[in-house]
């Protein structure tokens, strides 16, 4: 059985308060590897749809393109990466202008709106570059992807317990080029200041 739905569009909504998002790369493994191995066995299989292992998980981050794709982060005070969205710029020809959007929160800092912010920094981000279409694939079950797909107003299919949802992406345009670089420039220098800060704080 398959049911389809489609609510307000996205871009009719309020622009969002600034949530300081990093670009994270390679250099970024390790701390992706954490995050990670932070999520419960529940949350894991929610966010890969199978029961991953940690060795699966380690292949997954040793087969990201950073050069290609785009992931962003978001840290706390204790360099603890909280919440990481992924987005995957598709490679194949007939899909050309699609980028694949998965986000994962920690357990401590679910419920607090971090994975629907990095939706809409997925979204401004696919904007910018080109991206026609932002799509996501989840369990059906997946409350927190469901509160994303049904709040950004996406068109959505279900059938056989996994939900498909798209949304489409409108041109570039100053404001939208200009709040990516205030964004991106606030997350860095937040992220350097909360570095300065744990350090300062250290023993020793």
């Amino acid at each position: 059985m398959s049911t389809e739905t489609t609510v307000l569009p996205y871009f009719n909504q309020p622009a969002p308060e600034i949530v300081p998002m990093v670009h994270l790369e390679a250099g970024h493994k390790g701390a992706l590897m954490q995050h990670f191995l932070t999520l419960t066995s529940r949350d894991r299989y929610l966010r890969f749809g199978y029961a991953i292992s940690d060795e699966q998980m380690q292949n997954y981050i040793n087969q990201i393109d950073f050069d290609q794709d785009e992931i962003f982060g978001i840290f706390n005070h204790k360099l603890e990466l909280i919440a990481v969205a992924h987005i995957g710029i598709s490679r194949m020809p007939k899909d050309t202008g699609e980028a694949e959007f998965g986000v994962s929160v920690i357990p401590k800092a679910q419920g607090k709106g971090f994975g629907y912010r990095l939706f809409q920094r997925a979204v401004l981000f696919a904007r910018n570059h080109g991206i026609q279409t932002l799509t996501l694939q989840c369990l059906s079950e997946n409350g927190p992807m469901m509160h994303i797909v049904r709040k950004a107003g996406m068109t959505a299919q279900s059938s056989h317990g996994e939900t498909m949802a798209s949304l489409k992406i409108p041109p570039a345009n100053l404001p939208s080029v200009l709040d990516e670089w205030m964004q991106s420039a606030s997350a860095r220098a937040d992220l350097a200041i909360k570095k300065m800060t744990y350090r300062a704080a250290a023993p020793g």
